[in-house]
């Protein structure tokens, strides 16, 4: 029976790395496993969860109070809680959008957090259980604000985890996977099946999950498809497909160049060609990437398509660089690093390398439907980081972050000499706070507007994430689960 890999459940946990794109951070379903079993999605004992019955926001659950430092952005008090289990470690949750979703074992105990130390840098969780066998859950849909049991489902499974739906809607994938045993001539054969739910339990769709595709990340092995935006992933003979769960055509990742060879990054949910990165799926979009060859004669290019139709509508190609992007006398890009960073409101944010080997890239706007900026161009050494709404970015320069306005450019504020270089983590739910650690790992939470400090030196277990529907924040610390109000 092949063994969990490890690395999965590293990579679920890990912050993103270069080139990642806010808003994906739940756009992952890793689904691995073996043995046999189901995932039926039955309701279970309606009255007998704490907290409300199934189908109502009940009222809060009775749990520990709150002893740690005040939270910027955030009440005083936890709105409500969960005790920690024997050990210090708090219960482990999928973030779906004002519904958390908790797992509790065949004892009734909760499924931990297998992150309780506590990192800074952490994002939302993206596997709530993994176990080599499938295992009896039964799945708690809590009210983000009051804790109370909105619904209750029993599973019979190997892998829960976050993916979202179409248009980015955060989504539950429940993984079963079931065994062929060898006819004496036959190989063994593993097949996967994953179930989607909404946040509210409803069924979106299953979809079966070839086992045989790996691809190589890092230095492991990961089953070659994933789920993301409703699309099964596909990797094969060095391209990418898109085939929707519920149902439609099937989309082929352009790939075009004499050595191209097309990879998905499942921890970061991009795809690369050779110097080019954009998300695989941006809304209504899909990546794609010209001359993705490491033996070529015309510069790569980064694309996007429309799902619906299968449309080219943008390229690197059609659009002039932005200043600060250098040329050789022959007027060529000095780098071919080029990275669509986000898709918003008609237009494509992207980041230019200056030249080979430099840590400077140049962000800049333009035009969904054409070659024109949209917006002023400005200098990072590291990806931005976006306030929930999209109107603040933070980035990261050589003497610190910068924090602008998203769609004008203008800046707000920027680090200068004498300061510790902030190192941006995350925007609270309404843009007011930036948390972010300087050069000796102290957490500090700044006025996003202003950079008037609010906490100075937070435990690397208290940076709270937050639940961008509900405007709450919540964190897991050895002494149990919090959720806080916004503050007043």
């Amino acid at each position: 029976m092949r063994a969990v890999d490890e690395e999965i459940r590293r990579a679920a946990r890990r912050p993103r790395g270069a080139g990642a794109v806010t808003g994906l951070a739940l756009a992952l379903g890793l689904l691995a496993g073996c043995g046999s079993g189901d995932a039926t999605g039955e309701p279970a004992d309606k009255g007998a969860a704490s907290g409300g019955s199934a189908g109502s926001g009940g009222a809060a659950p009775a749990g520990p109070a709150y002893k740690g430092p005040r939270l910027p952005g955030l009440a005083e008090r936890a709105a409500w809680s969960l005790p920690a289990a024997e050990g210090g470690s708090a219960p482990g949750l999928l973030d779906l959008g004002e519904t958390f979703v908790f797992a509790k074992d065949a004892d009734g105990a909760y499924v931990t957090d297998f992150d309780a130390a506590g990192e800074p840098e952490r994002g939302k969780d993206l596997v709530l259980h993994m176990s080599d066998e499938p295992e009896s859950l039964v799945l708690e849909f809590r009210d983000a604000k009051t804790g109370g049991v909105r619904r209750t489902m029993k599973v019979k499974s190997d892998s829960v985890t976050a993916t979202t739906w179409h248009d980015g809607v955060p989504a539950l994938a429940v993984g079963t996977s079931g065994t062929t045993e060898s006819d004496g001539l036959t190989e063994e054969t593993v097949t996967s099946t994953a179930t989607l739910y909404d946040a509210t339990g409803k069924k979106l769709g299953t979809s079966e999950l070839p086992q045989d595709v790996n691809r190589m990340v890092g230095q492991s092995t990961y089953p070659a498809v994933v789920l993301l935006e409703g699309y099964r992933v596909g990797a094969a003979d060095n391209t990418l497909s898109l085939t929707p769960v519920d149902g439609g055509e099937t989309r082929t990742v352009d790939c075009t160049g004499s050595q191209a060879d097309c990879a998905f990054l499942p921890e970061t949910g991009e795809a690369t060609g050779a110097s080019a990165f954009a998300p695989l799926i941006t809304g209504k979009y899909y990546a794609g990437f010209e001359n993705a060859s490491d033996f070529q004669y015309e510069p790569e290019q980064v694309t996007l398509s429309d799902l619906a139709t299968g449309r080219k509508v943008w390229s690197s190609a059609d659009v002039e660089p932005p200043r600060g992007v250098k040329f050789t006398d022959e007027g060529d890009r000095m780098s071919e690093g080029v990275r669509v960073l986000r898709v918003s409101d008609g237009k494509v944010l992207t980041a230019w390398q200056t030249a080979a080997g430099s840590d400077v890239w140049i962000d800049a706007w333009y035009e969904l439907g054409g070659g024109a900026e949209a917006g002023a161009s400005y200098p990072t050494v590291r990806e931005p980081l976006f306030a929930p709404s999209g109107n603040l970015v933070a980035a990261a320069t050589d003497e610190g972050v910068v924090v602008r306005e998203a769609a004008t450019g203008r800046q707000l504020w920027a680090q200068g000499a004498g300061e510790k270089p902030l190192t941006p983590l995350r925007f609270s739910a309404d843009d007011s706070v930036l948390y972010g650690t300087t050069g000796d790992d102290t957490v500090v939470a700044v006025d996003a507007r202003t950079k008037e400090v609010l906490a100075k030196s937070l435990p690397a277990d208290h940076v709270p994430l937050f639940d961008d529907a509900s405007r709450y924040g919540y964190l897991g610390t050895e002494d149990g689960f919090f959720v806080f109000a916004p503050a007043s």
